[in-house]
């Protein structure tokens, strides 16, 4: 995957149904990640964008968000509807937001809009709704395994190792869980997972810039001098922006961690990922 380089002019078949198998829920994070860029930067022929369409509603959360650019130039109702049904059937749905969907469809007729609209009321979730899923679901994970656990926590499935450290082993997108059991209860941890957007560790704020050029990037401060600002944007990604190119910066209100992860896991595994995290003491 390396050795292919991003916004290919045009993709064969052999190398479409290679990718297509690259960002299965099952394979390694960063070949998902980089094989997901590659194809949102091509430009597909609508046959293959028929078959992204499709294929949209198996992929993870971390995936998802970046794949519907693949379909921005497309103008084939047809098309987005069939995209628009994917997204409703996908695990990962509620990891997206309406601002995600809205000006991607905006240029289509009522029909879509009807049918966006439908797609955005599935993903908006209110505090009392957000509270009531909570409490039902603290109630399904009581009995977890350990052991089990720290398995999911290094897993491809959960991929919460990509970006989280536990001792000396993880990434360092996210806060170190090394203690975590001791700071937070059960139903924080819960919280954390289910809805990482609900709150944000210090020092962990995400943060949405523009810039210029029109482009719009959320991350996590990585250093910041008079003339640069680092954002860490993922696991093994970061974008350094010139300050004098910096037209708007404020407080971003979605977490770096997708949601959904709930979506992904069955109820057993959630019980077993959260009896390990309370355990990290």
């Amino acid at each position: 995957l390396s050795a292919i380089p991003g916004g290919l002019p045009q993709m064969t078949t052999e190398l479409f149904s290679f990718l297509l198998s690259e960002i299965e829920i099952s394979r390694p994070v960063l070949q998902k990640k980089m094989a997901s860029e590659i194809l949102a930067r091509t430009r597909l022929t609508d046959e293959q964008l028929k078959f992204l369409s499709i294929k949209i509603a198996e992929v993870g959360p971390m995936e998802l968000t970046t794949l519907l650019s693949a379909f921005d130039n497309s103008t084939s109702e047809p098309l987005i509807l069939q995209l628009i049904q994917s997204l409703g059937r996908s695990k990962s749905l509620s990891s997206l937001r309406p601002e995600h969907l809205k000006p991607r469809f905006a240029k289509f007729s009522p029909v879509v809009q009807t049918q966006k609209d439908a797609l955005i009321a599935l993903i908006t979730v209110d505090v009392a709704e957000q509270k009531s899923r909570l409490e039902t679901l603290f109630i399904q994970t009581k009995g977890g395994d350990v052991r089990r656990g720290q398995t999911i926590f290094n897993s491809t499935k959960a991929a919460c190792s990509t970006c989280h450290a536990i001792g000396y082993l993880g990434g360092q997108v996210g806060p170190d869980l090394t203690s975590i059991g001791t700071i937070r209860t059960e139903l924080d941890l819960l919280e954390s997972i289910v809805f990482p957007s609900a709150s944000f560790v210090r020092s962990y704020e995400p943060l949405r810039v523009t810039t210029q050029q029109g482009d719009d990037f959320l991350g996590i401060i990585e250093s910041d001098s008079p003339e640069t600002l680092v954002l860490v944007t993922g696991p093994e990604t970061q974008v350094r922006i010139n300050r004098s190119d910096i037209t708007d910066l404020r407080p971003g209100p979605i977490s770096l961690m997708p949601q959904g992860l709930d979506q992904q896991l069955t109820m057993p595994e959630l019980a077993d990922l959260l009896a390990f995290l309370k355990n990290t003491k």
